[in-house]
């Protein structure tokens, strides 16, 4: 239930984030992660030789995965902040990659483990995101999702837009906001494996962060 390596999550998320969101979430209960929960962000949908919703991978639940110090992104996205969205956040351990450099990223799990949110930079650039979203859009079904929707988002950064999906394996389902704010793009994910996630607040989230973000 998350993105592939980071990017919106990836639309890009670590390799090992796969393993994080199996020790926090009900959801992998079975011990392995899904192609399109790896990459389950517009961009996610295309494997990547950089991090962002790349190869899926298969953690091992019963490994304990290697943890970094918190990113700096979370004094952007605070634990007030991830109550918008979420009841009883935590801060989630930052999981180190298998191989290369980790991507500052920042994530908060509900208390009862059922979502998780996410805030990073993406690896791509805004015009990428938009692209894999249209792709996404035309093949559901080559990432393991459904229901793709993919909206534009006016007065938030240089560019805007949310999307949603429903990822078949594990169920879940995971909003997107991805906006591009000077010179980066930048990525704010919910995954849900309890019920709808909710774009409106994310959107409203993601315009609050705007002015915190570095540059």
């Amino acid at each position: 239930m998350h993105p592939r390596r980071l990017r919106r999550l990836p639309r890009t998320a670590l390799p090992a984030a796969a393993a994080l969101l199996c020790a926090l979430l009900a959801s992998c209960s079975s011990g392995s992660a899904s192609p399109a929960a790896a990459g389950a962000s517009p961009s996610g949908a295309e494997p990547m030789t950089t991090v962002s919703p790349g190869p899926a991978v298969t953690p091992s639940v019963t490994s304990s995965p290697k943890t970094l110090p918190p990113s700096r992104l979370c004094a952007v996205l605070d634990r007030s902040d991830a109550r918008q969205v979420l009841t009883g956040p935590k801060q989630a351990p930052r999981v180190a990659p298998g191989n290369g450099t980790a991507l500052d990223s920042c994530s908060y799990a509900s208390g009862d483990g059922t979502a998780l949110l996410t805030l990073n930079p993406s690896a791509r650039s805004y015009e990428a995101e938009v692209s894999a979203s249209h792709n996404l859009v035309r093949d559901p079904a080559s990432a393991g999702m459904r229901d793709v929707k993919v909206t534009e988002v006016a007065g938030l950064g240089q560019g805007a837009f949310r999307e949603t999906v429903q990822v078949l394996q594990p169920p879940q389902n995971v909003a997107y906001v991805v906006w591009r704010a000077g010179s980066r793009t930048w990525v704010i994910t919910l995954a849900d494996t309890d019920g709808a996630t909710d774009a409106d607040r994310l959107v409203s989230l993601a315009r609050q962060l705007t002015p915190r973000l570095p540059h």
